[in-house]
């Protein structure tokens, strides 16, 4: 039930206040001041009223001082003012609506005029105020929704690297700007090992957090299983089965991924219902890579990606992006497009990654000219040297120790064919001998025969050497160990030699990957 509304007369003569509080008295809480001030104290009490009956003439303080006092005051300025009086010249009535009166009552008095003015200002005035919740809530609404927008822009920027992969091989960078309402663009990029590159855009649909949070679980999965599978079909074929699980909003993403051998160029990758990439070669001809391998991921379960393998040339480039560059709109909702995106990568130096990048994303806000985005933009680029392997050898032995020396002569005769010194033949024969060794010894519990399998890779000044073995997962480079401070009986079995390895080699790593132990050395040659 709605409280009594209180109703204030200000008038120096007690005749009209009376006349005034018998015509009201039954509808309204009545209260009475007989001049400016006492009225302007009882309007800033805590029992302020909720509207004013307020006649002009009045000594000391005249009704419109009183009624711009009361519109001046932050506490006040919302309480109606009608001024009563017995002057109706227009003058008059357009100075009081100047000082912030809402009407006029001209004496004398009529009582249905009186009840219909005070009743319609009563309740304009309450329709008012729950506008104004109502803003506020609308406000408070909007900070919410605004606030979930700032948490979801945080996590997908969170989520993609910022840094990118050094190699003398490749050039890569990324860049992602996302809109107003997030969509959930992503990309990723990151070496899997010593010579694959994982290159990854994304577009997840829908908007705001559901769409980051989306995006956030895709990217993750997809690096967990690139990390033990390198067929881009098979790991897409996962992810969509695991994120079509509990995927209650209907959510789905589009990818494309790719894993390039940056020694040999080869590029093996998946499009699922993704934009067509672009390899932009040396003679700025583009190649625009339409192989579909599936639709979007998440709509469906049960489905197999397939793949295809191609190879880069030497100096072309990789282009990725996201549907926010090509249907960027200007003023009149013109769509940025695909022609002009080509155009762009024909006459722009795309071997610099950085720069063209940066000037693509100056030249979709140029076009858009203040244009409100309406998605994300993702660009991913990665130029390709031409680093290729020059020589290679493959060797797989059993796991005995006799073939050692199989291995050392293979590789000896590798080194003389393909020019590497001596020194460095002797440096990695010696690294073999106690990798190895250490693999046959150690790393097998059965009685079974397991093979080892060591390949040698000769690059332009590098020679890269991977040994993989399937025996227990057993990292030979954890831990740094001063052996110097050891006695003899108390250094670990094979430690020194593995010492003797990192002191040898320029780099040493290991990983664990589709159950195998996989160590990589690089040495300059």
């Amino acid at each position: 039930m709605n409280p009594v509304k209180k109703v204030l007369v200000v008038d120096d003569e007690p005749l009209n206040i009376n006349i005034l509080v018998e015509l009201l008295k039954d509808k309204y809480k009545m209260m009475a001041a007989k001049s400016g001030a006492q009225a302007l104290k009882a309007a800033r009490s805590s029992n302020k009223p909720d509207l004013i009956l307020l006649d002009i003439m009045m000594p000391e303080m005249d009704g419109y001082e009183v009624c711009r006092q009361l519109k001046a005051d932050e506490a006040t300025k919302d309480i109606p003012v009608i001024f009563v009086s017995a002057m109706n010249e227009a003058l008059d009535e357009t100075k009081g609506f100047d000082v912030g009166a809402i009407d006029y009552i001209t004496k004398p008095i009529s009582p249905k005029t009186l009840e219909a003015r005070v009743h319609t200002h009563l309740a304009l005035t309450q329709q008012a105020a729950e506008l104004r919740e109502a803003h506020d809530l609308i406000k408070q609404q909007q900070k919410r929704m605004q606030d979930e927008l700032n948490v979801a822009r945080d996590i997908q920027l969170s989520m993609v690297p910022h840094t990118f992969p050094q190699d003398a091989a490749i050039e890569v960078y990324a860049t992602l700007k996302p809109a107003r309402e997030i969509g959930g663009d992503f990309y990723d990029t990151f070496m899997v090992d010593n010579e694959s590159l994982c290159l990854c855009v994304g577009d997840v649909s829908g908007k705001g957090a559901p769409a980051a949070l989306f995006m956030a679980m895709t990217k993750t999965l997809i690096k967990s299983y690139v990390s033990s599978d390198m067929s881009t079909a098979s790991i897409m074929t996962r992810v969509n089965d695991e994120l079509c699980e509990n995927n209650d909003g209907n959510l789905f993403v589009t990818v494309f991924l790719a894993i390039l051998n940056i020694h040999t160029g080869e590029l093996r990758f998946t499009n699922a219902g993704h934009n067509y990439p672009y390899v932009i070669k040396e003679d700025k001809s583009l190649v625009t890579l339409k192989q579909k391998h599936g639709p979007v991921v998440a709509a469906m379960d049960g489905l197999i990606y397939k793949e295809d393998l191609i190879t880069l040339d030497k100096s072309d480039t990789l282009f990725l992006f996201t549907d926010g560059v090509t249907e960027a709109m200007d003023k009149e909702e013109a769509l940025y497009g695909e022609t002009r995106l080509e155009d762009f990568l024909q006459t722009h130096d795309v071997k610099d990654v950085t720069t063209s990048v940066g000037l693509l994303m100056q030249d979709i806000a140029a076009y858009e000219n203040n244009t409100e985005q309406s998605d994300d933009i993702t660009i991913l680029s990665c130029f390709y040297s031409g680093q290729t392997v020059l020589a290679s050898l493959d060797i797989t032995i059993e796991n005995r120790l006799e073939n050692i020396a199989k291995v050392i002569e293979r590789f000896d005769a590798f080194c003389e064919e393909n020019q590497i010194n001596m020194a460095v033949n002797q440096k990695v024969d010696l690294s073999l001998d106690d990798l190895i060794n250490n693999i046959i010894s150690y790393g097998y519990s059965d009685e079974k025969v397991h093979e080892i399998e060591v390949t040698f890779k000769r690059v332009a000044s590098e020679l890269i050497i991977i040994i993989e073995d399937d025996a227990v997962p057993f990292n030979p480079f954890e831990g740094e160990t001063d052996f110097r401070s050891l006695s003899m009986d108390e250094r670990d079995i094979g430690g020194l030699g593995i010492h003797l390895v990192k002191s040898l080699m320029d780099s040493a790593s290991y990983q664990r990957k589709a159950n195998k132990n996989i160590v990589v050395l690089t040495i300059q040659v």
